[in-house]
């Protein structure tokens, strides 16, 4: 994958192409930003464009090089991951032995760090003399949704680059490219809110599915008769089900944001979820407009949190009694 296949981010692009025109790219580099916007396809990139045998600003995509660092098995470039939901501090200790080492066949020695604010306190810390002090032939790219959990010290000495949500537009386009129907393509990428990754791994009738659930969990909120089937699902959050309980908020989150629209004597052809539009009638007609704003900044909250918030459960306990709260505003 070259610079022209990663979608969207272009101001990213530019800045790395510039970069290494210029033979400046820094050593310690901090890839962050929403989940499933290209971040660590971004860094792959990058390692093979350093190591590149046919070009200087982006990757051939066919050379020896690029070839290996595409199947995982060039000995320069490193992809470093949580392992049983952490990174350790031999991962890391490895990394910085490895890091010292000159290069074994390619250019520049590249050490990819996902999900970097998953590193034990221990790990975190081994990696700061490499980060401060990088020999001048490797590069670290610590990518993360959540920089704010990184520790001031690794901040301080990682050149960050902050990526952005994909456009829906884009979105869209890339999946009417799949053969998604035009308004399967709407509704999908109104649905992802910028996460591609999320897109591409989805099957229409996966999007029915968690559409449909989600609407028996907000119609069981809204009408408090039933309430107790959200906590239930999302009151003890284990990890497996935490991405699940963000994707939840957002269709709700779309839902709200649908009633409003209709409350307020709009166009329906802007709904979010025109597949759900009888049923989202018939909901605006028992939601005041004071309601459903009170609704949609507690989402908004929420779902700004979700990232930082180590305890989900609390959360999603405390989203419930608000919500309760809110259904005789």
């Amino acid at each position: 994958m070259a610079f022209k296949d990663v979608v969207g981010n272009e101001r990213i692009k530019r800045i790395l192409k510039l970069a290494l025109e210029r033979t400046r790219v820094p050593n310690s580099l901090l890839f962050c930003g929403p989940e499933g916007v290209g971040k660590k396809a971004m860094a792959l990139t990058l390692a093979k464009t350093l190591n590149c045998l046919n070009l200087t600003t982006d990757s051939c995509d066919e050379c020896p090089s690029c070839e290996a660092i595409d199947k995982g098995v060039h000995p320069d470039v490193m992809v470093i991951a949580a392992e049983k939901q952490e990174i350790k501090i031999e991962q890391t200790r490895f990394l910085k032995q490895m890091a010292y080492l000159r290069p074994m066949t390619g250019k520049k020695r590249v050490f990819i760090v996902v999900d970097a604010a998953e590193m034990s306190d221990p790990a975190a810390n081994s990696l700061l003399k490499v980060l401060e002090e990088p020999p001048p032939y490797s590069h670290l790219v610590l990518v993360t949704a959540s920089p704010f959990l990184l520790f001031p010290t690794i901040l301080s000495r990682c050149q960050t680059l902050a990526f952005s949500a994909i456009g829906r537009e884009e979105i869209e386009k890339i999946l009417l490219e799949r053969n998604f129907g035009p308004e399967q393509a709407r509704i999908l990428a109104l649905l992802v809110d910028g996460n591609l990754d999320w897109a591409l791994d989805l099957e229409w009738e996966e999007v029915q599915s968690l559409k449909e659930e989600s609407w028996a969990l907000f119609e069981a909120l809204a009408s408090g008769d039933r309430s107790a089937l959200f906590l239930e699902r999302f009151g003890t959050l284990a990890k497996a089900v935490q991405e699940e309980f963000g994707r939840t908020l957002e269709v709700f989150s779309s839902f709200v944001r649908d009633i409003l629209l209709l409350r307020l004597g709009g166009d329906p052809q802007f709904l979010l979820n025109p597949d759900f539009e009888p049923r989202l009638r018939e909901a605006s007609a028992a939601w005041t407009v004071r309601r459903v704003l009170g609704v949609l900044e507690e989402l908004d909250f929420v779902l700004a949190e979700l990232p930082k918030n180590l305890n989900k459960g609390l959360l999603a306990t405390t989203f419930f009694s608000n919500f309760g709260e809110l259904r005789h505003v």
